[in-house]
């Protein structure tokens, strides 16, 4: 029994082991691109910034809550580049380190060995702790090392707060509560905690608004020092006296279950106290169910939103991304294009996922799908993106009661369906099979009669758009996967993509219907089938016997 015991234990202690390394890695590489980002050569600080954010999409060393949110803070970090804001964009990147930070902070509490050594020392960098506090919780416990180390990340948030009262200017009270609100997440799931981290963003977003802020930072300060004192007075409480051996460590009170970490910037604390005023008050004008408004004031206020406004308000910020992301499509650059995608998704999932499950979970999900199923698709169009877009205005359509109707959802069903793979496959092949029947048409038709030429050439331009379409597709496969992005211009070619294919596509049929008509009229005025009306005596007296002269004649012609 003991043997059996033994194996999985060693599994699972080898595994937690390569998880810790592949983290630590994660970091170094991490922290190598974050250390370039500098105003004072942009252009390196964009570079940086992207290898960053491949990194993050391609290494699984963060949990997908913690990812998303460091994708969208560098994403926001790319743009304080360009607008060169120094403050934006050091605050964007402490919370970008500390959420890396957070990942570090719980792999530490339960590692083991050398591979808690080296978590320790990434994680004091990225978090700004002493290196002398990270050796001395190395020795310790688990849930000692926890309070020792939460109890030093709420002294730097009480000190940072205080440097947000103390600020000459907003920039630096808008910097000094950035940190905090960096440190807090590390320590956002405390069975202590006494704070949200709506908290946070609603302070910063006074700050940033100038509006009066130092009350809301004083209140913070507040509950910060309140919670640090608790947690002094539970070390207190449960050390042990020099006369007695120590007891294990005591779970935390029932009254005060720990909870899971919530997601910065979600809906991951429960709803207290009642909704404010104006809100409720937005909220009695929208055609809901009573519970569904419920739900909605909940989500809202969770997420630091003070009016349905500021939530349409980001819903319009990510419709100006897919709006990039659809310039891109249609001029062949994908990896700008998905750059784009991947930065909206990541704000729906944050800023409106959230809010949308509350009222109407059904499209919420679907939209979430698509918006999946869109960054992985092979051959983007823009027509795809034109019926996401179209999904992010059904959701504000149902919050008002309303909706595009079924052609709308049938539309969206066809996207999830034929997205990608299956799309791009069907249209090559069609594009591969249509040569056979333009083979069979340069046989039937070709020769020296003017007429049947005509008609050939009106059935290769009725193919035409076949070809342009499996041509595109090919394009795209090419460009995205096989190392040749030069290629991605041929997605031009498709009638989903540009104005001019679809201008060129009207060409086509305008040549098909003027070749084949030429040709027609041709052949069956030879055949004698378009002359004019005669009386019916003269005709009969004109008209000519069929006779074996004749038929030889037209076989020379044809």
């Amino acid at each position: 029994m003991r043997r059996g015991l033994v194996l999985p234990f060693a599994l699972v202690l080898s595994l937690a082991l390569a998880l810790a390394a592949g983290l630590t890695d994660f970091y170094d590489r991490l922290e190598a691109a974050l250390g370039q980002v500098r105003l004072e050569n942009p252009a390196q600080a964009v570079n940086a910034l992207n290898r960053a954010q491949s990194l993050l999409r391609e290494e699984g060393a963060l949990p997908p809550v913690l990812r998303d949110a460091a994708l969208t803070n560098l994403q926001e970090a790319r743009q304080f580049v360009a607008q060169k804001s120094a403050v934006d964009l050091e605050a964007r990147l402490l919370l970008v380190r500390h959420l890396v930070g957070k990942a570090l902070y719980d792999a530490f509490l339960q590692a083991q060995g050398e591979e808690k050594a080296a978590l320790g020392q990434r994680l004091a960098r990225a978090t700004g702790l002493p290196p002398a506090l990270v050796a001395q919780a190395r020795s310790a416990p688990p849930e000692e090392a926890r309070r020792l180390l939460e109890a030093r990340y709420l002294q730097a948030m009480a000190e940072d707060l205080g440097q947000a009262l103390a600020a000459q200017s907003r920039p630096q009270a808008y910097l000094a509560l950035a940190r905090a609100y960096a440190r807090y997440l590390i320590v956002q799931d405390s069975p202590q905690s006494r704070l949200k981290a709506q908290d946070f963003i609603q302070a910063l977003a006074l700050v940033s608004s100038g509006q009066p802020f130092r009350p809301e930072v004083q209140r913070l300060l507040s509950q910060v020092q309140a919670w640090r004192q608790d947690l002094l007075r539970l070390q207190t409480d449960q050390a042990p006296s020099p006369t007695e051996a120590a007891p294990p460590p005591t779970p935390a009170p029932a009254s005060q279950p720990q909870a899971s970490p919530p997601r910065p910037g979600s809906v991951g604390a429960l709803f207290t106290g009642g909704l404010p005023e104006g809100l409720e008050e937005e909220l009695s004008f929208l055609v809901l169910e009573p519970e569904a408004k419920t739900r909605l004031g909940e989500a809202l206020q969770a997420l630091g939103y003070g009016s349905v406004l500021d939530w349409l308000a980001v819903a319009d910020e990510v419709r100006g991304a897919l709006a990039l992301a659809q310039l891109y499509v249609e001029s062949g650059h994908f990896a700008q294009a998905r750059a784009q995608l991947d930065y909206a998704h990541s704000r729906f999932r944050l800023k409106l996922l959230p809010v949308a499950e509350a009222y109407a979970p059904g499209v919420a999900k679907r939209t979430d799908l698509l918006f999946q199923r869109l960054r992985e698709a092979v051959g983007l169009r823009t027509l795809d993106i034109t019926v996401l877009l179209g999904e992010l205005q059904e959701l504000e359509e149902r919050l008002l009661g309303n909706t595009l109707g079924p052609w709308h959802a049938l539309q969206v069903q066809a996207e999830l369906l034929l997205l990608g793979i299956p799309r791009s496959v069907f249209f090559i092949l069609a594009a591969v099979l249509s040569f056979f029947p333009l083979y069979l048409i340069r046989i039937t038709f070709g020769g020296r009669n003017v007429y049947w030429n005509l008609l050939g050439l009106g059935f290769f331009f009725l193919f035409l758009p076949i070809l342009a379409e499996g041509l595109s597709y090919m394009g795209s496969i090419l460009a995205e996967h096989g190392g040749l992005p030069a290629l991605g211009a041929l997605a031009n070619l498709s009638v989903a993509q540009s104005l001019l294919a679809y201008w060129g596509w009207g060409l086509s049929v305008f040549l098909v219907v003027a070749l084949a008509g030429a040709g027609l009229r041709g052949i069956a005025a030879q055949f004698g089938l378009l002359r004019e009306r005669e009386p019916e005596a003269s005709r009969r007296e004109t008209t000519p016997t069929l006779t074996s002269e004749t038929i030889v004649e037209w076989d020379e012609e044809f």
